[in-house]
């Protein structure tokens, strides 16, 4: 995809530690524990860690907040969005969902970039201690079947520190 910056979550997982990169997010007293694939490029990022798949097609990343800070992250991730030519003004589809036994709050963006469709999804979840996770996945629907077991495994993995 283009270049990718963000801020404000966390991340952390359970893989096999040949094929994966298990993270705890933040580092110090975690909130939440996710897998990466060896094969996806990982960097620490301000509030967590991203991960973008070979071919740079699939961004993810996982970061941590104060509860009290959902606010500003949601308008930190609309400036992101418009940084990366994704276009921020489609309202998001807000449903609820299980990841893990924790209940999330899924924001789904169907809306366009500079390469044409594709889907962004903004994910609350409780991180314990009055934090949330933040999860983000961003990628055209064909580029996120192309990878979608590694996003699978990926979204299955992350795991609250409560």
């Amino acid at each position: 995809m283009k270049q990718f910056l963000i801020g404000a979550s966390l991340l952390a997982c359970l893989v096999s530690p040949a094929f994966a990169r298990n993270i705890a997010v933040p580092a110090n007293d975690p909130v939440a524990l996710v897998t990466v694939p060896d094969s996806w490029k990982f960097e620490e990022i301000d509030y967590g860690y991203s991960a973008v798949s070979p071919g740079k097609d699939v961004f993810f990343s996982v970061e941590y907040a104060d509860k009290n800070k959902i606010d500003a992250m949601m308008e930190n991730n609309k400036v992101w969005m418009k940084e990366n030519g994704i276009d921020g003004t489609v309202k998001p589809v807000e449903a609820e969902m299980d990841f893990g036994g924790l209940s999330g709050t899924v924001f789904r963006f169907d809306t366009k970039d500079e390469e044409g469709p594709t889907r962004v999804d903004f994910v609350l979840l409780p991180g314990g201690k009055n934090r949330v996770i933040f999860l983000t996945l961003w990628g055209s629907s064909e580029e996120r079947k192309k990878h979608s077991d590694e996003v699978e495994a990926i979204m299955k993995s992350v795991k609250a520190i409560q």
